[in-house]
């Protein structure tokens, strides 16, 4: 499950589920990318990874800011930021478009 969010107000704007897998994959490979820095720039949004029927990771990301596009999420008890492609950017903003693939 992905939400999208209104960076200002921080309301949920979008949200877009699938079991897809396939779908679930691309998006794990985007997120699994080369580690960077921490930033601190805020968030569009929050993906939901659930395996049979529980919430297995929460992942944050930034994908509306050219120096600032980036993944967040806590593995094993720390916290990991890696960067986010351009590719990844046009898949998220796609599923915000409405558009079911991208």
């Amino acid at each position: 499950m992905i939400h999208f969010k209104d960076e200002q107000s921080g309301s949920v704007t979008k949200t877009v589920q699938t079991a897809e897998s396939s779908a679930i994959r691309r998006i794990i490979q985007f997120i699994d990318a080369k580690e960077t820095e921490p930033f601190n720039c805020g968030y569009d949004g929050k993906m939901f990874f659930y395996s049979k029927g529980e919430k297995i990771q929460e992942v944050d990301f930034k994908m509306k800011n050219d120096t600032c596009n980036h993944f967040a999420f806590l593995l094993n008890g720390k916290l990991m930021n890696t960067k986010m492609n351009s590719e990844a950017v046009d898949f998220l903003d796609a599923l915000e478009k409405g558009m079911p693939y991208y």
